[in-house]
C-alpha cells in the first residue's frame, strides 16, 4: 500500500469512527483532522465538506457489503448455506462493528437534507440490491433455490430484513447475544428461498 493509500485509509477510518459515534451534527472538520492526525488543509484536499465525508464512508461500507454478498453466494450452494452466510454476515457486523450500521442510519437521516448523500445512498443501495438480485437469479437458474416470490421482490425483502434487523439490534443490543434470534433470521431467509 502506498503512503498516499495509507493516509487515505487513516482519514476514512477517522471519518467513519466520528460520524458513527458523534453523528453528522457532532462531527467537525477539526475533529476529523485531529482523529486522523492530519492538518485541516490536507483533509480539505480529500473532502470538500462533511457531506462528501459521509458519502465516501457510506460508499466504502457498501462496497464491502456487495463484495461479501458475492462471496456468500460463491462459497455456498444451498439455500441453507446462503441463509447461514447472510445471517453470519449480519451477526458479524453487529458483534464486531456495529458502527457499520450506525453510519448507514446516519446517512439515511442526512440524505433528507443533502442531495450529495441522498444520491450516493440511492445509487449504492440500488447496487447492493442488484448484486443480491443477480446472485439470487443465478442461484435460481442453477436450481439451487426455488423461491415463490419474483427475484427482484425477494432481493428487496432480504435487503429490508437485513436493514430492519440492523436497526432493531442497534436499538436492543442485548438481542445480539440471543441465538434464538439468529436462528429465526436464518430460518426466515431459508423459507424465502424455498417453495
Amino acid at each position: 500500500m502506498s503512503p498516499e493509500d495509507v493516509k487515505t485509509k487513516k482519514i476514512l477510518n477517522a471519518v467513519r469512527t466520528l460520524l458513527a459515534t458523534k453523528g453528522y451534527a457532532g462531527t467537525t472538520i477539526s475533529l476529523v483532522a485531529a482523529e486522523a492526525g492530519v492538518s485541516r488543509g490536507l483533509l480539505h484536499y480529500y473532502f470538500k465538506n462533511k457531506e462528501e465525508m459521509l458519502a465516501t464512508a457510506i460508499r466504502e461500507n457498501m462496497e464491502i457489503s456487495i463484495s461479501m454478498i458475492h462471496e456468500i453466494f460463491r462459497n455456498n450452494k444451498t439455500p441453507e448455506g446462503y441463509a447461514r452466510g447472510i445471517t453470519g454476515l449480519l451477526r458479524g457486523v453487529m458483534e464486531n462493528d456495529p458502527d457499520f450500521f450506525h453510519l448507514f442510519f446516519e446517512g439515511f437521516a442526512v440524505a433528507r437534507q443533502s442531495k450529495v448523500v441522498g444520491s450516493e445512498l440511492e445509487s449504492l443501495y440500488g447496487r447492493f440490491r442488484k448484486a443480491l438480485e443477480s446472485c439470487l437469479e443465478q442461484a435460481g437458474q442453477e436450481e439451487i433455490i426455488q423461491p415463490e416470490l419474483p427475484v427482484p421482490g425477494l432481493a428487496a425483502i432480504i435487503t429490508g430484513l437485513i436493514d430492519g434487523m440492523g436497526l432493531q439490534l442497534l436499538t436492543e443490543p442485548d438481542l445480539v447475544k440471543d441465538d434464538e434470534i439468529w436462528n429465526s433470521i436464518e430460518t426466515a431467509i431459508v423459507d424465502l428461498l424455498k417453495k
